[in-house]
């Protein structure tokens, strides 16, 4: 998705709607990683504790993205 973000910058329309894009997907994501995690990951391992605030899951979810990427 990066690189695609960095490809259409020169087209101003379709950077914005790459960026649009993006910014949904993290959000989504970030939320749904936010349920799943206090959810499932949390009542059947127990090292693990909950996730309590949007930031702290925006962060999970894009250091999971980084290194599903690797």
């Amino acid at each position: 998705m990066f690189k695609e973000l960095v490809l259409n910058r020169k087209n101003g329309k379709n950077f914005v709607e790459t960026l649009i894009v993006f910014a949904i997907l993290i959000v989504l994501s970030t939320l749904l990683l936010r349920f799943l995690w206090n959810g499932t990951l949390v009542k059947h391992i127990t090292v693990l504790k909950p996730v309590n605030g949007f930031a702290d899951a925006l962060l999970l979810s894009l250091g999971l993205s980084i290194l599903k990427c690797c």
